[in-house]
């Protein structure tokens, strides 16, 4: 093992067995046991990291924010002099390129947070963030509209509201891209 690889911890292990159990099979199935035999450790060794089930939920909507952060801006923590051209493009592409394993966990992990609401908490810095950064100067408006009409594609598609088909989502895309190219 190279000195810049590491090996990854414990608690990544077992937040990683518990995005298996999500995604596969929904918030409502994440139990100690069941992340324990996922992980192949004990459910003491489990407890060791994890006192709850509503703490391991906990830290895992607190990752998978993070991991969206990066994902979806390629920077985490976003920092603020990202352009809002930049943050909307990378926004854009993540909703437009999502895998479906990765939708269906968002989908699981907003479930969750709609049933444990103090778990809000760990995901709202990221919205924070996100739209104070495209919250200046004189394009803000057009940012800030831009972001919203994003997070509400996603948001119709996640809770199956409304399915865009290939060419309203090519249309949508167009158009997105279109008025990003008049950001900053």
């Amino acid at each position: 093992m190279t000195s810049n690889a590491r090996r990854p911890s414990s608690r990544d292990k077992l937040l990683d067995a518990a995005i298996a159990i999500v995604t596969e099979h929904g918030v409502q199935h994440l139990t100690i046991e069941a992340v324990a035999e996922e992980a192949g450790i004990t459910k003491a060794g489990l407890i060791y990291h994890f006192k709850t089930r509503d703490e391991l939920l906990a830290a895992l909507v607190e990752r998978m924010a993070g991991d969206v952060e990066l994902q979806s801006t390629g920077r985490a923590p976003l920092q603020a002099d990202v352009s809002p051209r930049v943050l909307i493009d990378s926004l854009e592409k993540f909703i437009f390129n999502m895998k479906p394993a990765q939708k269906r966990l968002l989908t699981n992990m907003l479930a969750a947070i709609s049933t444990h609401p103090q778990f809000v908490s760990a995901a709202q810095p990221l919205y924070e963030r996100c739209y104070e950064c495209l919250d200046r100067g004189p394009t803000a408006g057009r940012a800030l509209l831009l972001a919203a009409a994003l997070d509400g594609v996603q948001l119709l598609e996640m809770l199956n509201l409304y399915t865009f088909t290939p060419v309203q989502r090519d249309a949508l895309r167009s158009a997105l891209q279109d008025l990003a190219r008049t950001l900053p």
